[in-house]
């Protein structure tokens, strides 16, 4: 009942089914894992995180509540705890795309450049037709100054999704930046560094597709 009602969106009457199975079973894993999932989508975070961490306890081989796990520390700005749990549900499921990602986001957040790359980049080898993972790696090389990769990324992702409009402007962009480094003549007139430019990024590209990670 308590997933009928998630599926429909009414997360407040999932919210009470689940505690209704979790009253017969205490020690149910998915029900606790699950609770947690409908607590965020209602911006219960401290609940959610609660629900999480008994979800972890009653079955700590669960790669997918370690994964929830995290991305409620994150919403909650816990960003070292946040990076520990999606490590913890890799080291179960290593191929966990929507793990590697978000703790690449978490890296992006805390300025951790370096391992960001690294999160994107085992991201784009378990999942390599995934276009927004290899625009998150180019806006982390653009970060680490390292164009010539972060073209390659960017041509990387329209290649796989073509309609990708905002990828496309992002690329002519870091071109003409290029050709102005050479001292040619250059489209973009602006005067704002690449470091600039790239400040908030990531974030806007999250709100842009609509991913809530």
């Amino acid at each position: 009942m308590a997933n009928a009602y998630s599926a429909f969106g009414q997360y407040e009457n999932a919210t009470k089914e689940y505690q209704v199975a979790l009253q017969i079973r205490p020690n149910y894993p998915d029900a606790w894992n699950n609770l947690g999932i409908v607590l965020n989508r209602q911006g219960k975070y401290n609940e959610s995180l609660m629900a999480a961490h008994n979800a972890t306890r009653y079955n700590p081989e669960d790669a997918e509540a370690w994964y929830n796990k995290g991305y409620t520390l994150g919403m909650l700005g816990r960003y070292d705890e946040e990076i520990d749990s999606y490590k913890q549900a890799l080291s179960i499921k290593n191929n966990l795309s929507s793990a590697w990602e978000n703790m690449g986001v978490a890296y992006f957040d805390m300025k951790r450049y370096s391992e960001a790359a690294g999160a994107f980049l085992n991201e784009t080898s378990h999942d390599p037709d995934n276009a927004i993972a290899w625009y998150y790696l180019g806006t982390v090389y653009e970060k680490m100054e390292n164009i010539p990769d972060a073209v390659s990324a960017y041509e990387k992702a329209i290649e796989i999704q073509p309609n990708l409009t905002i990828v496309k402007e992002r690329l002519k962009s870091v071109k003409n930046n290029m050709t102005s480094a050479t001292g040619e003549v250059s489209e973009d007139k602006s005067n704002e560094s690449v470091a600039d430019q790239n400040s908030n990024l990531l974030d806007g590209i999250l709100k842009i597709f609509g991913i809530n990670n």
